[in-house]
């Protein structure tokens, strides 16, 4: 009996050829990089093209007021060359503001805050040339596709050892900067633009009515004006001439 307990113990105190599995929760595989996060083998990170959030929106106030965004402390001057390259910056994607495009006549863009054309002589205020809107599309595409490049030749300097890894950050965000400087110019410069050239036409035509006396001729202008789209709010300047004439000549 000692001996087969004495077995019994020794079997029992020596080593498991068949250990029992028990169940190890599996490790999570790490969550996908993120564009905001995604490193390389140099171990920096990519910084985000476009940027969360971007700065480059147009927002607005506690009067529910469209305000462009201020990106920068230090802006360029609204006639430095970079200034000049941005607000003549133009994506051939739409060759026609849209006044244009509906109306099927030629619309020619000279630089942001300025209408074209036709919806200047016309009289449109809401030229897609002069919307703020649109301006911040356009900078933030010229943005993209400049931090894009520069954050591209960063990466092979690292790579080429012209850089240290260290500083790749320092010199994005000098990139970043420098961009900026020149959109707040241009910025500045769209809203000296807008204000320098909206109601132009209005003002023009309401002033060549009101110095006209020939009823005829300016009945002549609305018919023709209808045809041809001239903005009503001028339209009715016009008319409104044409109504002062015919009471003059009834009282």
């Amino acid at each position: 009996m000692a001996s087969s307990s004495s077995t019994s113990s020794s079997e029992n105190s020596g080593p498991l050829l068949y250990p029992i599995s028990h169940s190890v929760p599996l490790v999570p595989p790490p969550p996908p990089p993120s564009a905001s996060s995604r490193s390389t083998p140099e171990g920096f990170i990519l910084p985000t093209i476009p940027p969360i959030p971007d700065p480059l929106v147009v927002i607005r106030d506690s009067r529910g007021h469209r305000v462009l965004p201020d990106v920068s402390l230090m802006p360029l001057p609204v006639t430095d060359g970079r200034v000049t390259k941005l607000v003549e910056s133009h994506p051939m994607v739409v060759p026609k503001c849209a006044n244009c495009a509906e109306m099927g006549v030629d619309c020619t863009f000279s630089e942001a805050g300025i209408p074209c054309p036709p919806c200047a002589v016309l009289g449109i205020p809401n030229c897609d040339w002069t919307d703020p809107f649109w301006l911040m599309e356009n900078l933030r595409r010229c943005r993209d596709l400049y931090l894009r490049d520069e954050r591209d030749e960063l990466v092979q300097s690292v790579k080429d050892n012209r850089l240290p890894a260290s500083l790749f950050d320092r010199e994005f965000e000098r990139a970043e900067r420098w961009f900026y400087s020149g959109a707040q110019g241009a910025i500045t410069r769209f809203l000296l633009n807008s204000y320098a050239t909206r109601d132009l036409a209005l003002h023009g035509y309401r002033a060549l009515a009101a110095s006209s006396t020939d009823a005829s001729t300016l009945l002549r202008f609305l018919a023709l004006g209808v045809e041809t789209h001239v903005h009503p709010v001028i339209l009715q300047a016009v008319g409104a001439r044409l109504q002062d004439l015919f009471s003059a000549m009834l009282s």
